[in-house]
């Protein structure tokens, strides 16, 4: 089975895909790479990504292509570009976006939640490692030949698309949603939040952009 590699840009509702994979595809067809010692990283992915500092990050995604061939992996899932790996196969991939103000506020609430920062919203906002994160995440992959493109939005119709395009069975799910005392508690946005933070992210603005116009076009709207 060729493997679907799934571009997981943070808080863009791929938790809810992740989740579903696994309803589908059985735990050894599984691999993801995520962080150091997470529930979500797979055990190989986890002790080339993070426990071997001998090893370039060339040769890390060279043995995670590896690893995906020879045991017939059937779904890829990364915080990661699958761009980079080796095998891949931009006809075979697929990632979700979110607009931008939108999806920086569910990553700050988040590692709030996970006791990552104590830093205001403004402060985390402006850190340089903190901005163009769905960008970054996309990596060198190119949303022109990426096999399907979808937006947070209209979530259960690029589900619809996913299983239409490549035959699968993905369920539509729902996880991972904000707390209601994180939404009546945390920062909101109002139109001047909104328009800094675009400001101070013009590279996923632009992505988001063209992943609504690919978007838009695939479904013929």
């Amino acid at each position: 089975m060729a493997p679907l590699f799934f571009i997981h840009l943070p808080k863009t509702g791929g938790t809810s895909l992740r989740h579903a994979a696994a309803q589908v595809f059985p735990p050894d067809k599984l691999l993801m790479a995520y962080g150091r010692d997470a529930k979500t990283t797979s055990p190989f992915a986890n002790k080339i990504m993070h426990y071997s500092p001998e090893m370039p990050i060339e040769r890390k995604v060279v043995a995670l292509a590896e690893y995906i061939i020879e045991h017939d992996i059937a779904f890829f899932s990364s915080h990661m570009s699958a761009a980079y790996l080796p095998c891949y196969d931009p006809a075979r991939a697929f990632a979700l976006f979110r607009p931008v103000p939108d999806q920086i506020l569910s990553y700050y609430a988040f590692q709030k939640a996970q006791g990552r920062t104590a830093e205001s919203f403004e402060e985390f906002t402006e850190r340089p490692e903190n901005r163009n994160i769905q960008a970054r995440s996309f990596g060198i992959a190119d949303i022109e030949t990426v096999g399907v493109v979808g937006i947070l939005a209209d979530y259960d119709r690029f589900v619809a698309r996913l299983n239409e395009r490549f035959g699968t069975s993905f369920p539509v799910l729902h996880r991972n949603k904000r707390s209601i005392v994180s939404r009546l508690t945390g920062p909101s946005l109002d139109e001047a939040a909104r328009a800094r933070l675009e400001a101070l992210n013009p590279e996923d603005v632009e992505l988001y952009r063209r992943a609504e116009a690919r978007w838009r076009r695939d479904v013929g709207e």
